[in-house]
């Protein structure tokens, strides 16, 4: 079957009312290619890490994309649509646009906004739909976003990452605490650790992850569990413990931590902001580590402590 997409750059004001219409000549939803996401923060809980890419965004308002099955009388539905749109804004009618697709091609359009994000050196994130990089040297993480998929890159999760390029070695026995997508285990692991266990309470966030690891072909024991509990019954100490989380969350795990953790192991922290730096550095320092490391973006900061 092929598809009509018909497009409509509208104002930020009146692209709700162009959506509607859109919704009511037939289209099951609409897409949104809105300015202003390009410039907005995300308070995201699971460690997306996607970029869209400013080139398919206007530079201002939104443009507002519908799909319409093509039958019969799909012609007279898009005069219906241009009539409408004339009487809402006469002068920006003309930015009107209509396109044939075929079925494939709507199904998978969405999929043009996203682009690998290079996370250090060696390590990429990547949509799985896009092809494998043919460098040997190159460690590409696969994760898929839905449809409303809407996070740009997350800087807690961006400095767990690099921290974790830095420290992870082929002896590292790692524990991901709070897992949410398996992020930052599937990362682990394809640095080479020797064991990886990731740990959450949610338990669709670890359906989620164990998805993930088996799209990235990782070695990788997930489960709902709580740290203590989760890592005694493992048969092995970790030596890296990593946990992308808030800060009274990381202050009131610290115990439990150190309780865990091998004798100079290593404990990456973040979804700490900045006015928290003295809180988190003085809780370490009161539980036995060493701050070892302090990275900083936008605002965020990763921390190492070392026992």
């Amino acid at each position: 079957m092929e598809w009509l997409e018909i497009s409509y750059h509208a104002t930020e004001e009146n692209h709700e009312l162009v959506s509607q219409i859109f919704m009511d000549a037939g289209s099951k939803g609409v897409m949104l290619e809105d300015s202003q996401v390009l410039h907005e923060s995300y308070d995201t809980q699971c460690g997306e890490v996607y970029r869209l890419n400013a080139a398919d965004y206007p530079e201002e308002g939104v443009i507002v994309k519908g799909y319409l099955a093509v039958m019969p009388d799909v012609a007279v539905t898009v005069e219906r649509v241009k009539a409408q749109l004339f009487h809402l804004a006469p002068a920006a009618a003309a930015s009107f646009t209509v396109t044939t697709l075929a079925e494939e091609d709507w199904a998978h359009s969405w999929k043009a906004h996203y682009e690998p994000i290079v996370v250090a050196d060696t390590l990429v994130i990547k949509p799985s739909w896009l092809a494998r990089s043919s460098d040997e040297q190159l460690m590409e993480i696969l994760l898929d976003p839905g449809m409303a998929f809407g996070s740009g890159t997350h800087e807690t999760t961006r400095l767990s990452l690099q921290l974790l390029t830095r420290y992870v070695t082929a002896d590292s026995r790692v524990v991901d605490v709070g897992t949410g997508s398996g992020i930052l285990a599937i990362a682990a692991s394809k640095l080479g650790a020797q064991s990886v266990y990731g740990v959450d309470l949610d338990e669709m966030a670890v359906m989620r992850a164990k998805e993930n690891v088996v799209r990235n072909d990782c070695d990788i024991l997930l489960e709902t569990n709580n740290l203590m509990d989760g890592v005694r019954s493992l048969g092995w100490v970790p030596n890296l413990i990593v946990a992308n989380i808030l800060t009274p969350i990381i202050i009131g795990m610290l115990g439990d931590v150190k309780a865990v953790l091998a004798e100079g192991g290593v404990f990456i922290c973040s979804g700490i902001i900045e006015e928290e730096k003295e809180a988190v550095t003085g809780a370490l320092a009161r539980h036995g580590f060493e701050v070892v490391e302090v990275l900083e973006e936008n605002g965020w900061l990763g921390m190492v402590g070392k026992l």
